[in-house]
């Protein structure tokens, strides 16, 4: 699609894709250029948050989630209020 970085400035996309949920390995969208390639994208092109690229010279990228909508807030449960033995038995 890009033989110059410097194209990339003329590129035009739209994604669709599913609602932010909670499932790292579910992933189901579509990407279209300029009006006319439409390729389908799933869970293998997604980095989750936190996740780095080895062994790669350059990416093109895009973000989709952001803040708490991000897969892996999603999936974090809160942490549970952690008492002593003395607390606890003081509490009852």
């Amino acid at each position: 699609m890009i033989s110059e970085p410097a194209k990339i400035t003329s590129l035009k996309a739209k994604i669709l894709c599913e609602a932010p949920n909670d499932f790292l390995y579910k992933f189901e969208g579509n990407i279209t250029f300029n009006d006319t390639n439409t390729y389908a994208l799933d869970h293998t092109q997604l980095l989750i948050r936190g996740s780095s690229l080895k062994n790669t010279e350059w990416v093109y990228g895009l973000i989709v989630y952001t803040g708490h909508d991000t897969k892996i807030m999603k999936n974090s449960s809160k942490s549970r209020t952690k008492f002593s033995k003395i607390e606890n038995y003081t509490n009852k």
